[in-house]
């Protein structure tokens, strides 16, 4: 096991050694094919044009906005609806979870994607890539999982001391579900 492991770890390994080996080498080294695990003709020419380039740090800015914006949204969107699958009293509940679970097996594709955003304006606009992925069934039916898990006496107690759906969902319930809502924001992220 232990020669396995070790094999398994070079594997690994190498691939990041190489491309960490070859920023800091001449081009000409790389291109014919001389830098294996250190650098050769050591330089920084490399990371001197990629942070002088504009373009670099509005990417890095785009992909900070999407992760936190995305993750918010996704994180408002799933544990609200999952608290709402999650209520036996809702009518057609199980058609509703199905329709839910079908979008999960059978997605529209790439080109229809496209073609819907396209239709509807969105084209390199944030809303192109926020919105498709403003919700996740799978996070949804984890949450909902969760929150049939947690015990209905503490909504009995709630309203009987006067709370409305809402205070019982955000002051009471949401506090309670911190591990799973910490979970779907890791998978989100």
């Amino acid at each position: 096991i232990g020669i396995f492991l070790t094999v398994f770890l070079i594997l690994v390994l190498y691939p990041c050694l190489f491309v960490i080996a070859a920023s800091f080498s001449s081009g000409g080294a790389v291109q014919s094919g001389q830098v294996y695990v250190w650098p050769v003709g050591f330089n920084l020419n490399g990371y001197d044009t990629c942070f002088h380039n504009p373009n670099i740090l509005t990417g890095f800015r785009n992909s900070a906005v999407y992760t936190v914006v995305g993750t918010v949204w996704n994180l408002c969107l799933t544990m609200m609806c999952g608290y709402t699958m999650a209520r036996k009293d809702l009518p057609f509940r199980n058609a509703i979870m199905f329709l839910f679970s079908f979008t999960m097996f059978f997605g529209g594709g790439l080109i229809p994607t496209y073609l819907l955003i396209s239709d509807l304006g969105m084209l390199n606009t944030i809303w192109a890539i926020l919105l498709p992925g403003a919700f996740s069934v799978w996070n949804m039916i984890i949450a909902r999982t969760y929150y049939q898990g947690v015990p209905r006496d503490l909504e009995e107690a709630a309203s009987i001391d006067g709370a409305s759906e809402m205070v019982y969902f955000f002051k009471i319930l949401l506090p309670v579900c911190t591990p799973i809502i910490a979970t779907i924001c890791m998978w989100q992220f």
